[in-house]
Formats: C-alpha cells, structure tokens, sequence
C-alpha cells in the first residue's frame, strides 16, 4: 500500500496491476464543494483491481468532517461523513449499462485526476437538505418556545377587515 496520493491515474492500468493509495487531502482544494466553508482533511483509502468477474474497479472509503449550513436555522452543522463506495471502471455506455448493481460506474479515460473522483464521492455524501437533528436545532427550539404563545399573527388583518 502506498502511503501517499497520486495526483493523476491510469485506472485501468492500476485495476490491472492492482493498486492500493492511502493518504490526506486537504478539503480546501475541493471547488465544487463550497471549498470556502471547509476546512481541514479528508482521509483516503482507495484499492484498485479486477474481481471475480474480472470487472476493473475503483473502490475506496473517505472519513470526514464538513461544515454545512442548518437549511431550517441557518447556522453553522458540522456534518460527520464516513461514506465506502464501489465505481465499475467503464470506456462505454454499454459497459456501464452491463455492470452489477454493486457498482456505480465510472467513465474512465487514460488518465484521471485522483482528487475529482475523491470529490464527485465527497459531494454525493451531502444531504440535500442539510439540517440539525430537532431537538439540537436552534430554530426548533425557537419553535416550541412559540407554541404556548396563542397569538395569531394575522389577528391585526382580522380587525382591518371588520372596518
């Protein structure tokens, strides 16, 4: 096993000849996952290789931490992620068509850059709607403080009516 990341890969070619990466990449460099928000690491275990089928595939687990904004109170959620995935190492949409359901597939070229494939898995692994658990939600909270509260905010209409 290789105790660093490679920058750029022949997924083919190391599913052939078997790879194993292990290492840390920076969650600041990630563009597309809102890189001004996140900070800290992201830890890589990514194998390489051809099953029983002789399918090549890239295979890994990423364990992170990224911060998030709460859609319901918009504060601050840090949002713990541990995410395993599978891609079928594909050149066609045939191929990809063909593959088990244990794989996702990845269209592969001659060589790909590690840290967009470690991306597109991180970004996958954010929830639509992000938002705190509902009894730790600051707005929840504001919520059931107003429920005892028998005031109706359109009362005031109510009586503009009536004159």
């Amino acid at each position: 096993m290789i105790e660093r990341l490679p920058l750029v890969i022949d997924p083919i070619r190391l599913a052939e000849a078997g790879g194993r990466f292990q290492g840390q990449l920076a969650l600041e460099q990630f563009q597309r996952l809102a890189s001004g928000l996140q900070q800290g690491q992201v830890e890589v275990e990514i194998e390489l290789g051809k099953d029983d089928l002789r399918i090549a595939y890239l295979s890994g687990r990423l364990r992170t931490q990224l911060a998030l904004v709460c859609q319901r109170c918009l504060q601050p959620l840090a949002w713990p992620v541990d995410v395993s995935f599978a891609l079928g190492l594909v050149t066609t949409d045939q191929a990809a068509d063909e593959l088990p359901e244990s794989y996702e597939p990845l269209m592969v070229n001659s060589s790909m850059v590690l840290a967009d494939i470690i991306e597109d898995e991180l970004i996958l692994a954010v929830p639509l709607v992000p938002m705190h658990a509902k009894a730790e939600c600051p707005a929840q909270k504001l919520d059931d403080d107003r429920q005892g509260d028998d005031t109706h905010p359109f009362a005031a209409l109510g009586q503009l009516k009536r004159h």
